[in-house]
């Protein structure tokens, strides 16, 4: 700092000679760096957020996204079957307050009376248990106060439970949500948050295996949340057997547990009435299920699941009165579910929209079932996370390629840091001065290759402007900023150096010094403001469904590519006035030629800027690439047209399969049509 106040002042008094100026220079150099360096320190981003204004954005988020899920399990419909429930008392530790019985219309009402708010919701396969939860979250969302936390659904599936519980729900808010990681682990470490946690049946392959269970030690690590003095408040979905089997071992403690009752024949007459084209058609159905409790009528009406799946099918095409030929109820499931895929595509057709063949559909789905499948049966760790049994999520499904993928999204990335270093080669070449600065950029670049490259699990980020109108926004730029400005400070003394050292300390030249760091300056305001938008006012999009995530990442990149285009080629045109007599050359051609080239410049950058930038589109791509042709290029249009049609749900960010039996039966189908499928590569 002594150097650079020296400079100044020696500038102010009118001491200088020809002689000090590259003194004067260096020094001011020397001196701004710390500079920078506190300053960038200083202006770093404050950790402090509004945590009741995010939670108020959260509840905005996940009410739209359980409307849209509600409607869809309902069949555009909003009367879902009104179940009942009973409560299952445990022999000690049970939460205060609940009622012996309750239905699923009650629920939001039923689940404000305990004391802990823990809730742990059991059913047969079918029984309604999503449903239930999503009205629970649905009735709590309205009549949440400010103070209240957010209910969240999570799948269990995916935690590592190796891993600590509070992170991994920090980092499935972040994942799901319109969320930073910062914000998320504040709110969950404050309980602005309550964790509707589904899936603990999926968690294993096999519960009663007396070995290793990832069920056992979630219940463990749930035992063990609390929130003040009291056990934090939860709900947990799981199907009954499993967690029969699971209480031998480790039960929830101080919760109420509830299990879902069948469908009582009265409820599936009116469902039918409602519901069915032809009603007239399910009446001896109806009348057998009534007569016969025991029968296959009964057995297809006994839970939501089975009754929507079959009028699904017979609403398509044939007779209901068919289901009374059955015997054995395993032999009727899969038949129902063999016509559910040509049914659902048959009425989506008739409804006018846009369809796929059948066997095309089954091939593709049941390429994703079977990976899904496999993972249940033997879970495994991928880089930190646990390789998924439910969810479909894009970015997310490159271990289907295995190591393949990942290859290739380094050879993409790659190929763009070539593109982007090539054009500056025969320029060091020719002048051996920008050798130096090149070298350090090209290692700069190689670096983010490969670092963009080694990360397993890409993140899907967005830009979100407004926040630029808050202080803490500005905060979250000009740190980025600052430090890129230390940086160029930094190549532009590499720059000197080179000078001087190869040409001698006679061709120090002001005027070159100025346009050195009036062109790496504005290479890093372009820099450091794209680091600034990217990381730290970054988001999430997920309130527009699972395909708005890779979309929004790659219009994030090309939006910074096209920023740092246009900043890299103002530079250009100020570097080259700067070092060049005369009139710069791009006006030569003329003010429209002018205009086309910069506007194919900037293009050109836009799309390396996003290929750069967007790394979790990337690794979609070249999953898509290593994939071919055994799933559809528009994929994710395709999964979003089988969501349409009932095949498969959302939940949060990820697709899933409409029920678990549907999964599974269409990887048994996919196993016994094509070739053994090679299993993800563990890293």
């Amino acid at each position: 700092m002594a150097a650079g106040i020296w400079a100044v002042i020696a500038f102010m008094t009118g001491e200088l000679t020809t002689s000090d100026e590259p003194a004067v220079l260096f020094g001011l150099l020397i001196s701004l760096m710390p500079a920078a360096a506190v300053a960038a320190k200083a202006l770093k981003p404050s950790a402090d957020v509004d945590l009741v204004k995010a939670a108020g954005s959260l509840a905005e988020a996940v009410e739209a996204s359980e409307l849209a899920q509600r409607m869809q399990l309902l069949a555009g419909d909003n009367q879902p079957i009104d179940v009942g429930f009973t409560f299952r008392a445990a022999p000690s530790r049970d939460a205060a307050g609940a009622g012996p019985a309750g239905r699923l219309s009650e629920i939001g009402e039923y689940y404000r009376r305990l004391r802990p708010g823990r809730l742990l919701v059991t059913g047969a396969p079918g029984a309604g248990k999503t449903v239930l939860a999503i009205e629970l979250i649905l009735s709590l969302l309205e009549v949440r106060q400010v103070d209240e936390p957010v209910p969240v659904r999570m799948s269990l599936a995916g935690w590592d439970t190796t891993r600590p519980l509070n992170t991994w729900l920090a980092e499935e808010l972040a994942d799901a949500y319109q969320v930073t990681r910062t914000t998320a682990k504040r709110m969950i470490g404050r309980g602005c948050v309550l964790p509707v946690l589904d899936g603990l049946d999926e968690m294993d392959a096999d519960v009663g295996n007396m070995g290793g269970c990832r069920a056992v030690a979630a219940l463990a690590a749930l035992n063990q949340s609390s929130a003040g003095r009291q056990k934090a408040p939860l709900v947990v979905i799981c199907r009954t057997s499993t967690y029969d089997i699971l209480a031998t071992r480790a039960r929830l403690l101080d919760a109420a547990r509830i299990d879902l009752s069948a469908v009582t024949s009265e409820q599936a007459q009116s469902f039918v009435a409602a519901r069915a084209l032809r009603p007239q058609q399910w009446q001896p159905v109806v009348d057998d299920a009534q007569r016969n409790p025991q029968g296959p009528a009964a057995y297809v009406m006994s839970t939501p699941w089975l009754l929507t799946l079959a009028m699904t099918v017979y609403e398509a095409e044939g007779d209901p009165a068919e289901i009374l030929h059955f015997s054995e109820p395993e032999a009727l499931r899969s038949h129902l579910l063999d016509r559910f895929v040509p049914a659902a595509t048959e009425l989506h057709r008739r409804a006018g929209h846009r369809v796929y063949r059948p066997e095309q559909i089954t091939r593709w789905l049941g390429l994703f079932a079977r990976y899904l499948t496999d993972n249940a049966r033997a879970p495994r760790t991928v880089d930190g996370h646990v390789l998924p049994s439910t969810d479909l999520v894009l970015h997310r499904l490159w271990p289907l390629a295995g190591k393949r993928a990942r290859a290739a999204d380094i050879a993409i990335t790659c190929i763009v840091g070539l593109a982007i270093l090539l054009p500056g080669a025969p320029s060091t070449i020719v002048h051996i001065a920008e050798t130096l600065p090149f070298a350090v950029l090209a290692l700069l670049v190689i670096g983010w290759i490969f670092a963009s490259a080694r990360i397993a699990w890409p993140a899907p980020k967005g830009i979100s402007p407004s926040r630029l109108l808050t202080l803490e926004g500005w905060r979250a730029v000009i740190g980025p900023v600052t430090f890129a400005v230390a940086c160029a400070l930094t190549l532009s003394l590499a720059t000197i150096l080179s000078i001087v050292v190869t040409l001698g300390p006679e061709f120090f030249i002001v005027q070159t010094t100025v346009s050195y760091l009036t062109l790496w300056g504005t290479i890093a305001l372009a820099g450091g403001l794209a680091f600034g938008l990217r990381r730290n006012l970054e988001t999430t999009e997920t309130s527009k469904g699972p395909n708005s995530l890779v979309r929004v990442d790659l219009r994030s990149g090309i939006l910074i590519g096209f920023s740092a285009g246009a900043t890299a080629a103002l530079a250009g045109e100020i570097y080259s006035s700067l070092t060049e007599p005369g009139p710069t050359e791009p006006w030569s051609y003329g003010l429209v030629g002018w205009i086309v080239g910069a506007v194919l410049a900037l293009g050109a950058l836009s799309a390396v800027g996003g290929i750069v930038w967007a790394a979790a589109w990337r690794r979609y791509f070249a999953t898509l690439l290593c994939m071919r042709p055994r799933l559809p290029w528009r994929l994710g249009r395709f999964l979003a047209w089988a969501y349409e049609t009932g095949m498969l749900r959302v939940a949060g960010n990820a697709y899933q399969f409409r029920h678990r039996e549907f999964q599974e039966h269409l990887a048994g189908t996919d196993a016994s049509q094509e070739h053994p499928q090679r299993r993800p590569q563990d890293r």
